[in-house]
This record gives structure tokens, C-alpha cells and sequence, in this order.
């Protein structure tokens, strides 16, 4: 008896073995001949978060961009990956050398990381090579019309009407943000209004790109860390135009970078030979 169940649990192990071999090798769908497996969709929703349907848009576009990739023979080799490296670790006033010990601290697969560094540079020059003859130089008419139309984003409030929470460890303010209501032992909070003149650039873009209801980001100060819980902005004005007119020329441009990428893998995508095997 004992010997039967233990050929009965073999033979089980062994089925489901060859299932999720099955699973790993088994192609759902091809993109111009280049293949997709079930395991890949499986793989892509637990690492993103998608659902089925999206992780399988999400590589469909990955093996198309592929496919620009190689007919515009865009490489990225290690010199440019490390180049990258370096032009980060100077922003952050630190070498490559002291980056990557600080990442691997952190528990950073270092050759991960680069890997990631490299699928960027690809996607950027892709791009590039995309957008160069898509988009052409606004006028002023049409930067004006943009401000217009988008005057709410170009505008600063004379106060922020916030609560501050410090604390001393960024773990106690992720707490506060997971449940406001809750009483989390080192943590302050104190009800303010904030005007805006008082602000720095960089804190003034944060409170004010932070909608109302909402916490901003964690940032540490004086020893401490601090996020701002959003109550109401007090009487927002708009920036006259000329004092915006770069933000204003990088928001359109940005739009149109976005339109002008998303048309052409929709194009893309319309001519090229999808064949649905599986249904994942």
C-alpha cells in the first residue's frame, strides 16, 4: 500500500513537472515570427501587476520595439552602459564605484541593474530615431493656446493648506499613509498653511503637483523624515506666460513625444502578423 502511494505521489510530482514544463515552453501567441510563451505572459503579470489582457498588450509592444530596434540597428553595448552609470553617480555627487556599493547595500543585483541601464538607452535612442522627423518646432500661437487650455498646471496658490507628519523613521510615516487614522508612536503631525513665497522651487513643485486629499512624498529634514497630507490649496493664480514659457514648450513637447510613439507602435501593431495559438 505504502508503495503504491508512493508511486501515486511520484507520478503526480512528475505530471505536474511536465505540466509546468508544458506551461514554460508552450507559445501563446507570434508577432511576425517572433514568439511569445504562456510562461512569459504568466511571468510579466506576477512581475507588473497586470492583468492577463494588459501583459500581453505590454509584450506585443516589447517584441515590436524589438523589431525597430533591429531595423534601425540601434546597439547599446558596455561602454555606454557604464558612460550612463557614470553620468548618474556624478548627479548624485558620488563615482560609479561608491553607486554600486550603495546599491548592492541596498540589495540591488548590480548586474540587474545594468541590464536595466541598458533596456533605457535602448528605448531612448529608439525614441529618437523615432521622433526625429515626427515633431515639428511649436509657434508661439500654438504654446500660447497650449497655456491656455492647461492654465490650472501653470498656476501656484498663495497657500497650501496642509498637515505635516515627522517622524523618525520613514517606516512610521508609511504607516500614517497606509491608515491616516491610525496612532503610530513617534509620529507628530501639526496642521498648517503654508504661503507659497516661503517655499523653495523644488518643495513648492512637490506640494502643489500633489493633489488635494493626497500625501506627498516622503523626504527626510532636520534629521527627520516628513510627508505633507494635502488639504486645500488657497487661491490659485496663473503664472504670466512669458515667466512660463519653457515649462510650458517642455509640457507640449512632451505630449506630443508621447502621441507621436504611441501612433506609431498602433501602426505597428495594425500591420503586423499576430497569430493567437493560446488563449493564456
Amino acid at each position: 500500500m505504502r508503495k503504491t502511494l508512493k508511486l501515486f505521489s511520484i507520478s503526480l510530482l512528475f505530471g505536474f513537472t511536465t505540466s509546468f514544463g508544458g506551461l514554460v515552453d508552450a507559445v501563446s501567441i507570434v508577432v511576425d515570427g517572433e514568439p511569445i510563451t504562456l510562461y512569459e505572459v504568466y511571468k510579466t503579470g506576477q512581475e507588473t501587476g497586470l492583468p492577463k489582457e494588459k501583459a500581453v498588450e505590454y509584450l506585443i509592444k516589447e517584441r515590436l520595439k524589438d523589431k525597430e530596434l533591429k531595423r534601425l540597428a540601434i546597439v547599446i553595448d558596455d561602454f555606454d552602459v557604464n558612460q550612463e552609470i557614470e553620468r548618474i553617480a556624478q548627479q548624485n555627487g558620488i563615482d560609479s564605484l561608491k553607486l554600486r556599493t550603495i546599491l548592492v547595500n541596498k540589495g540591488v543585483d548590480w548586474d540587474k541593474y545594468k541590464q536595466n541601464i541598458k533596456e533605457k538607452l535602448k528605448e531612448q535612442r529608439l525614441y529618437q530615431k523615432i521622433l526625429s522627423t515626427k515633431i515639428q518646432q511649436p509657434s508661439e500661437e500654438t504654446l500660447k493656446e497650449y497655456y491656455q487650455l492647461h492654465k490650472d498646471e501653470f498656476s501656484i496658490p498663495e497657500a497650501i493648506n496642509v498637515i505635516q507628519y515627522s517622524a523618525p523613521s520613514r517606516q512610521a510615516l508609511q504607516q500614517v499613509m497606509q491608515n491616516p487614522m491610525a496612532s503610530v508612536p513617534g509620529v507628530t503631525q501639526q496642521a498648517q498653511t503654508i504661503p507659497s513665497e516661503k517655499l523653495n522651487q523644488q518643495l513648492l513643485f512637490m506640494l502643489t503637483k500633489t493633489p488635494k486629499g493626497e500625501f506627498t512624498q516622503i523626504i527626510p529634514a532636520g534629521g527627520q523624515f516628513v510627508t505633507f497630507f494635502i488639504q486645500d490649496f488657497v487661491n490659485k493664480k496663473p503664472i504670466p506666460f512669458e515667466k512660463v514659457k519653457e515649462r510650458v514648450y517642455a509640457k507640449w513637447m512632451e505630449e506630443k513625444r508621447k502621441e507621436a510613439i504611441e501612433s506609431h507602435f498602433e501602426k505597428m501593431r495594425a500591420a503586423a502578423n499576430i497569430k493567437v495559438l493560446r488563449i493564456p
